[in-house]
């Protein structure tokens, strides 16, 4: 009965998590869409009043209205899910602490950058990202606070400990543990050294996941490790002595990879390797396309502009040659190119740690 109601409880608390996952992720793309959108269209605003036009005042501060909501809303998804979905990481608390800063100072370069002058209308929606910065930053202190608080608690519980502790005379720290970017099987973390001495594949200077066979998922390897058997040093010779196990398909072999802490190590390499060249193409793709893009994207405004007149301010106006609609397309263009950079993110992830290619 007891068994029972352990396994219930941990089926419980699995489906829990996984329901919280599930949400945090929907809450952090939606976040990042209406910061997005609500920031864009106050920035907009911002400069389109603040460069003198003679649009309604009144429904530009409706509009205001409006996007303080959107934004309000996407900036504590975004502070929410985010700190949920990368509680622990480093980097988390200095970012959102960037970007409340950057919201919250936006009163003091933007005017700079534009070179505009002020007015109810630029200075409510300036107001606006300044009030969305103030929360987001709450949301980063609170988020700080409880990683500093988390990691002195697990500082005085664990560090103690090992500050404590006595060592044999003689004893010294193993210091063979390898770490080689993109290395091969044998210069990964998880290679044990008594075996490697003794492994074909380190002599073949091949690797484990090509030859679907290693020291941890083959018998053989193991077992030869600990009788002491002599694999040649060269490398030719030595490939003859790598085990060919029969009795398993070859999918049965990859699936083994896929579950062996040295292939998944080496898989975080590959990951690490992805995501630099993931902002590097898209920053490519960008200054490439950037004109082609910013075309297509002011013929698009233009045919949507009788449908969102009240947005743009510009019903009885051409919307060329205007410094709002260029921002807002810049902007478009930055958004877009983080769309594109988030989803190559997510098919790199599924490529490495789901489909494990």
């Amino acid at each position: 009965m007891a068994k029972q109601h352990q396994r219930y409880g941990s089926d419980t608390s699995d489906a829990l998590m996984g329901f919280l996952d599930g949400a945090s992720r929907f809450l952090f793309w939606g976040g990042i869409l209406a910061t997005a959108g609500g920031l864009a269209f106050l920035i907009y605003t911002y400069l389109v009043f603040a460069g003198g036009t003679s649009a309604s005042v009144p429904q530009a501060l409706a509009n205001v209205d409006l996007f303080m909501k959107i934004l309000l809303a996407g900036l504590v998804a975004l502070g929410v899910s985010t700190s949920f979905l990368f509680w622990g990481e480093e980097v988390l608390a200095p970012l959102q602490l960037i970007g409340a800063a950057a919201l919250f100072f936006a009163p003091f370069y933007l005017p700079l950058m534009a070179g505009t002058t002020s007015n109810r209308v630029s200075t409510a929606a300036l107001g606006t990202i300044q009030l969305g910065g103030t929360v987001f930053g709450m949301i980063a202190i609170l988020c700080t606070a409880g990683d500093v608080a988390s990691r002195i608690r697990v500082r005085m519980r664990e560090g103690a400990r090992a500050d404590q502790l006595k060592y044999g005379k003689g004893v010294k720290e193993e210091k063979d543990i390898q770490n080689v970017f993109m290395g091969k099987c044998w210069q990964l973390p998880f290679c044990r050294k008594f075996v490697r001495e003794k492994c074909p594949i380190y002599h073949a200077r091949r690797t484990c996941w090509k030859e679907r066979v290693g020291c941890m998922c083959e018998e053989e390897v193991i077992r030869n490790a600990m009788e002491g058997k002599i694999i040649p040093k060269d490398a030719v010779a030595a490939a003859n002595y790598i085990p060919r196990n029969t009795r398993l398909s070859a999918d049965q072999k990859a699936e083994r990879c896929r579950h062996c802490v040295i292939y998944n190590e080496h898989q975080k390499h590959k990951y690490k390797l992805s995501m630099p060249l993931i902002f590097v193409g898209v920053g490519i793709a960008y200054f490439v396309g950037r004109e082609p893009l910013k075309a297509w994207l002011g013929t698009t405004i233009t045919n949507a502009n009788r449908m969102v007149g009240n947005l743009t301010y510009r019903e009885n106006a051409s919307l060329s040659d205007t410094i709002g609609l260029t921002v807002f397309k810049e902007l478009l263009l930055f958004c877009l190119m983080l769309v594109i950079a988030a989803y190559l993110m997510k098919m790199v992830e599924f490529l490495f740690f789901k489909a494990k290619i």
